[in-house]
């Protein structure tokens, strides 16, 4: 019987590699929203819902980016109209249009780093910041919104 060079060194990389295959579990999704805000012929304006209310945690709100971006324009171009937004639950209801449009999903960095931020304050000045009205009115947008 002739072995074939490497044949050793691939079976014994297959035997090593199989357990870590076999436990490897399907990655989670995470929990993670669009809710559209706005369509014009122009521009599509969404939120990105990140964090859902945590009564545990203290924190009845939801925590949202808001982007805007004009129709048919490559998807790096767009304008982050907030980065972190604390909304309840009713503004982000009264936001929703049941209307579809594309939207992206972008790196959540700015997000997180403001979502941080506002986790430091206390209690009371949290409060203070939060959307109880709608997205748009929120971030100063909402002039071009259509029911």
């Amino acid at each position: 019987m002739r072995i074939v060079p490497g044949t050793i060194l691939l079976a014994v990389a297959t035997i090593l590699a199989a357990p870590v295959f076999m436990r490897a579990e399907p990655v989670k999704s995470t929990d993670v929203s669009t809710v559209i805000l706005s369509v014009s012929p122009r521009t599509v304006r969404w939120a990105t819902v990140y964090k859902h209310p945590d009564p545990a945690d203290h924190d009845p709100y939801y925590h949202v980016e808001v982007i805007e971006k004009e129709q048919g324009s490559p998807p790096w171009q767009f304008k982050r109209l907030a980065a972190h937004l604390v909304v309840t639950a009713d503004a982000l209801d009264r936001s929703r249009l049941r209307q579809k449009a594309k939207t992206y999903f972008y790196k959540d960095l700015e997000f997180r780093i403001a979502h941080r931020a506002w986790r430091t304050q206390p209690l009371i000045q949290r409060d203070t910041g939060v959307c109880r009205t709608t997205i748009l009115e929120c971030v100063g947008a909402a002039g071009n919104r259509r029911p």
